[in-house]
């Protein structure tokens, strides 16, 4: 069972869209998909379908007090969702004083191994111990960032945090498998250079798909669905095709 987690910090980077159209374009190839939502608000459980509100179990529970991993089918074939809700902004405060507490996640999705060939994460806009939670259960780390300074910039914390989960040894075989640039405007000359200047930094860290704003992502979210299920033949679809491509590549190695 490959895991993968989407993480940024900050917010506002496209990940929850990214997590969503990663996990369905997966799943797309025939493959077992478990979408798991680690952030309070609910974003891609919502984008999936289920109004977060109605929750009423999220993996908080399955880390906590050992459950099962609380999974549902999706409108989309082959992929299911772990949902979130706000009850899971109480389970990194339940956290802090267990021993042990960075490893609660892969703890839990050990149970479902052998369901799913692809669990793929989507991570709280945060460095707390929820998102320390998913790196640790994780084998590769998949990174959004916009083509703007204080996106690219905030990109140090992240990968400090990922050293210090390395080093730590609280996973040693976590990999960063690669950064990703989302809502590129090629109109614009300053995302043009800032985008270069990303990529000339950090060489082959940065994939080579680029996600730009389309408005297709608007029409696959009032549909509730994700972009490759809802206008499949649009770029939006394509570029999301490529970067699951380089993905599977990268995450295989």
């Amino acid at each position: 069972m490959r895991i993968i987690t989407i993480a940024q910090q900050k917010g506002g980077v496209g990940k929850t869209t990214s997590t969503v159209n990663i996990s369905a374009a997966i799943a797309s190839r025939g493959l077992r998909v478990l979408a798991v939502d680690c952030d309070p608000q609910g974003s891609m459980t919502l984008a999936l379908g289920t109004d977060p509100n109605e929750v009423e179990m999220t993996i908080g529970d399955a880390m906590l007090s050992g459950l099962p991993v609380p999974t549902q089918p999706t409108q989309v074939p082959n992929l299911d969702l772990c949902p979130a809700s706000r009850l899971l902004a109480d389970t990194e405060t339940l956290l802090v004083p267990k021993t042990g507490r960075e490893r609660f996640m892969a703890r839990a999705l050990e149970d479902v191994r052998g369901e799913y060939d692809w669990v793929v994460i989507d991570s709280p806009p945060s460095l707390g111990l929820i998102t320390i939670n998913a790196m640790v259960a994780s084998q590769y780390l998949f990174v959004p960032v916009t083509p703007a300074l204080l996106s690219a910039a905030g990109l140090r914390d992240l990968l400090q945090t990922v050293e210090e989960v390395r080093q730590g040894g609280l996973n040693p075989k976590l990999l960063l498998g690669g950064i990703f640039v989302t809502f590129a405007d090629n109109r614009t000359v300053a995302a043009k250079r800032t985008e270069g200047e990303l990529r000339e930094d950090l060489g082959e860290l940065v994939m080579q798909t680029t996600i730009s704003r389309r408005i297709a992502h608007e029409y696959a979210a009032q549909a509730g669905l994700p972009v490759v299920v809802a206008e499949p033949s649009s770029v939006a679809a394509q570029e999301y095709r490529a970067l699951v491509e380089e993905v599977m590549q990268r995450a295989s190695k």
